[in-house]
């Protein structure tokens, strides 16, 4: 046995987070008696966000209130102070990520699209009959895939549209969080310090990104942009990203050299880094004296038994059983294989895997972690990784989003309450207010 870390968490709490699984999500599906909340499903449709799966790209509106961000997607932005900190930057490779490029023709009017007329018998709706029924008016294109599971205490429900329980979505920035359990894991180890400047594990130089800390990076702090700025990197990859197509393809010492080129802040606002985040992890990995992708199996996917999970960090990596992605306008996308960026947002896997991880952060292994810890430094919206709020109950809600070029997913806990949203689908739009939705209904 370990002597640090989930595999002794994972022991000493066997009893508790040992129960009838439905973690495949394959067999009976499990409802709680009177199931149905206060509030129809007809009327929660009516307060549900327009965040459809589309056949045409994002109205102009949309594309402003979401961060311009490939690997996550998310309406949760940073909080500094009282002030809302939006992020700037890349803004060719934005455009492109979110598919807000600009169309003959299209304005907000045109987002109206009514739904196939057989969505509601189409192959491929089954499970819980109430999910179904919420789900179903946020994701009408005759190609949407998804997948979608509520998660109260012992019990799991959930539903599928055009997909399984064998089918994998791309996570995306969801990947983020498990960057940031492996940092609490690597400071229980002893391997790491929050503290530490980053460039005492990985070879940075005397650059300024050598000084940023792990408590820094994992905040969105550190100063560092979104993806790199330089201008031939941009004019490299921009028409991939617009088309769809699998671009990143850096190496731990070219991500490295990409951060050490870039400026630091000494007094750097929130903003949200990919490239931060898929620093901290490389960091991490070379602390622990192995890759990233053996880093989080050995730790994360293993001991939670997430069997069907995988980090995409080449062509070799690609998941079985991968649904097909699609851009926003609804042209097929390439699987997401991010290299050395893949802690910021490669991991890929089915519905009963997430539900796996979210029983972890509820009341397995995972519950205790610090990385689900409200941080000073930022107000308390944030933890290692992770988007830490309060509900308006008063409960602790910690989540996070995520978009590739092809998918949109997303995960709510309310970890007061025990329960827990997750939502994953094929279409690269964010769908974090659909999942932030059917926990307030739910729940």
């Amino acid at each position: 046995m370990q002597e640090h870390g989930i595999a002794t968490r994972s022991v000493l709490r066997q009893t508790a987070f040992t129960r009838t699984r439905t973690a495949r999500l394959g067999g009976p599906f499990v409802f709680r008696p009177g199931a149905r909340r206060p509030g129809s499903a007809a009327e929660f449709r009516g307060r549900m966000p327009d965040v459809r799966i589309r056949d045409a790209p994002l109205p102009a509106s949309t594309c402003r209130a979401y961060r311009p961000d490939m690997l996550a997607l998310e309406p949760e932005p940073v909080e500094s102070g009282s002030r809302w900190v939006s992020v700037v930057a890349a803004a060719l490779v934005a455009a492109a990520l979110t598919g807000c490029v600009p169309q003959a023709g299209t304005s907000a009017s045109d987002e109206t699209d009514a739904p196939s007329p057989d969505l509601a018998q189409r192959a491929g709706a089954h499970g819980d009959e109430e999910l179904l029924e919420l789900i179903r008016p946020s994701f009408t294109a005759d190609h949407a895939q998804v997948a979608v599971a509520f998660i109260d205490g012992d019990e799991v429900r959930a539903a599928y549209l055009g997909a399984d329980a064998d089918t994998v979505f791309e996570l995306g920035s969801i990947t983020k969080t498990a960057t940031g359990m492996l940092l609490a894991e690597g400071i229980e180890r002893g391997e790491v310090a929050l503290g530490d400047p980053v460039g005492t594990h990985v070879a940075l130089g005397d650059s300024p990104a050598a000084s940023v800390t792990f408590a820094q990076l994992s905040a969105h702090t550190s100063g560092l942009p979104m993806f790199p700025t330089d201008p031939d990197w941009l004019e490299r990859v921009e028409p991939g990203f617009r088309a769809g197509e699998d671009v990143l393809d850096e190496s731990v010492a070219e991500l490295l050299a990409q951060a050490a080129a870039e400026p630091v802040a000494a007094d750097a606002r929130p903003a949200y880094s990919n490239l931060g985040a898929a620093l901290a992890g490389q960091a991490l990995a070379a602390a622990a004296g192995t890759d990233f992708a053996t880093l989080l199996e050995q730790r994360i996917l293993s001991p939670l038994g997430m069997d069907r999970s995988i980090l995409q960090v080449d062509d070799a990596d690609v998941a079985p059983g991968l649904a097909t992605g699609h851009l926003p306008d609804g042209r097929v996308a390439q699987p997401s294989t991010l290299a050395a960026y893949s802690p910021a947002g490669a991991l890929a896997a089915p519905l009963g895997d997430v539900v796996e991880y979210a029983r972890a952060v509820l009341d397995g292994p995972l519950a205790s972690s610090a990385a689900l810890e409200p941080r000073a430094d930022v107000n308390g919206r944030s933890g290692y990784f992770w988007v830490l709020r309060e509900s308006p109950e008063g409960h602790r809600i910690a989540q996070h989003g995520g978009v590739t070029a092809g998918f949109g997913s997303v995960l709510v806990i309310d970890r007061t309450a025990e329960s827990a949203v997750i939502v994953l689908s094929n279409t690269g739009e964010p769908i974090d207010d659909v999942g932030d939705s059917l926990l307030a209904h739910l729940g």
